[in-house]
């Protein structure tokens, strides 16, 4: 049996992890990596396999950077079967359709800029043969990107991988090809997502593996609490948060409500929330829920420009089996009555997103994307970001190199739209909000396991966050603690 790893090594994004047993090839999760959009389509361009020596995939959960790449395995050849929760498999619909838009887009912007360089290029050729000798040969060189940029995959691509989706509850074992079984197992992150436990037979040896996938925290809003890991010789885990700890999520609460209150007293302004449309936009939902039930805020607006997000928050209310108690209860309240529905608007049309920058009343929009790398929230922040009108809730993790790590680490002037503008809004970082689990969090669930553990490796975290991570987790016991960075083989 043989481990490789394709993604999320040494960053967040992109997971994909390979095991090869009984000539047979199986990826947990085929994520998209994000971040620059020019870094992000060169490293997304090619897988570090074949795609159609895949014999199946068991996919963790619906978030793009985990599930993005399911279109280009099919379009690479790959005709197995695609493993998820229900819930999985109805939201990587919308993201998956929702990502190949991009994609196209994407490839249209990268395009105009080769254009751009090519005649840009031209003239400074032309202005080299018309000047004396002394003209600087640099400056006549071409920058042109050599070829034209394609979309990763389109709309007919994500048509042709959503019949290959094979839909499970937890804690039902499914065979995945041959000598390999796995069940899910709720991981109290998203909606449908799941740790996944795999056994894996050869011969006469079984060898125990469990992959957290995006491992959850207790006490999330609407979601039910992860269940605990299952015994296991190897591990793979997540480790996002591997060097940090949350606030509460009632000292989450909190502070929003605070952040409503002053926009209510400045009455005019925005405050802008970049969301992930699945997860993070239904949680920040809820909160203003109870906000509004138990403060006394006045004219403030709210309004969700992402279709995505609407589409996702639809499909969570399609399935309360997931719920907690509490969140169960509070559907059923809220089905009655919401002070929040009445101050509550989903807009469709890009007409309808335009509009609310011209609309003068004080206003929450929550947007996508998460991050700020692409979606309306750009348009969003390049109308407002240069407001002291404005303030900007980042309520979720930011990768390196995008725009929302900027915002966090202070940037006092940020391009967007290949534009300057200068950051005069306030920007409130809320990490508490987060639906990982943090450093706590991953030490109580992989600590109990460490006796038994033949191998544990650490994924999905940057290296400041999995290195301190895997030093603590030496010193509760596991005796192989491995934090790959490529896609070398690990043998057992």
């Amino acid at each position: 049996m043989d481990l490789l790893f394709h993604g999320a090594t040494g960053d967040t994004t992109g997971s994909c992890h390979l095991l090869r047993a009984n000539g047979c090839e199986v990826l947990f999760d085929c994520g998209l990596y994000q971040g620059r959009r020019s870094e992000t389509y060169a490293r997304n361009a090619h897988f570090g396999f074949a795609a159609a020596r895949i014999d199946a995939v068991v996919q963790s959960h619906a978030h793009v950077d985990h599930c993005g790449k399911l279109p280009m395995l099919v379009r690479g050849g790959f005709g197995g079967r695609i493993h998820a929760t229900h819930g999985t498999r109805d939201l990587a619909e919308i993201l998956l359709h929702d990502s190949a838009n991009i994609q196209v887009k994407d490839a249209e912007h990268l395009n105009r800029e080769r254009w751009r360089a090519r005649s840009y290029a031209e003239r400074r050729r032309d202005a080299a043969r018309n000047c004396p000798p002394t003209y600087p040969a640099a400056l006549a060189r071409s920058t042109i990107p050599e070829a034209e940029v394609t979309p990763l995959y389109v709309d007919e691509d994500v048509d042709a991988t959503l019949p290959l989706f094979d839909s499970h509850v937890y804690r039902e074992w499914f065979d995945v090809a041959r000598g390999v079984r796995a069940r899910f197992h709720d991981a109290g992150h998203i909606l449908g997502s799941a740790w996944i436990e795999a056994e894996i037979t050869e011969g006469a040896k079984v060898t125990r593996l469990v992959f957290t996938g995006d491992y959850g925290r207790p006490g999330q809003p609407i979601l039910r609490d992860p269940e605990p890991l299952a015994e296991a010789d190897i591990f793979i885990s997540e480790s996002t948060y591997g060097a940090r700890s949350h606030p509460p999520f009632v000292d989450m609460e909190r502070q929003l409500g605070d952040a409503v209150e002053r926009l209510a007293r400045r009455g005019r302004g925005r405050l802008l929330v970049p969301v992930f449309a699945v997860g993070r936009a239904q949680n920040i939902l809820y909160t203003l829920s109870h906000i509004f039930e138990q403060r006394a805020i006045g004219d403030v607006h709210v309004a969700v420009d992402s279709p995505l997000a609407s589409r996702a928050t639809e499909i969570v209310l399609k399935y309360p089996e997931y719920f907690d108690e509490e969140a169960l209860s509070e559907f059923h309240r809220l089905q009655l009555r919401s002070r929040l529905k009445e101050r509550l608007t989903f807009t469709e049309s890009v007409d309808d997103s335009k509009a609310l920058n011209r609309d003068p009343r004080p206003m929450v929009v929550l947007s996508a994307s998460g991050m700020m790398e692409s979606g309306r929230i750009v348009h969003h922040l390049a109308w407002h970001i240069s407001s002291e009108d404005t303030e900007i809730l980042v309520v979720g993790y930011q990768a390196a190199n995008t725009l929302g790590r900027r915002l966090v680490e202070k940037a006092r002037e940020v391009n967007i739209l290949g534009h300057a503008f200068q950051v005069r809004a306030k920007v409130t970082t809320m990490n508490g909000f987060s639906a990982h689990a943090d450093r706590e969090g991953l030490l109580a669930a992989l600590t109990p396991h460490a006796k038994r553990a033949k191998a544990l490796f650490l994924v999905h975290g940057e290296n400041d966050q999995r290195m301190p991570l895997a030093r603590n987790l030496v010193e509760r016991g596991f005796a192989r603690v491995e934090t790959p960075e490529d896609a070398r083989r690990f043998e057992f």
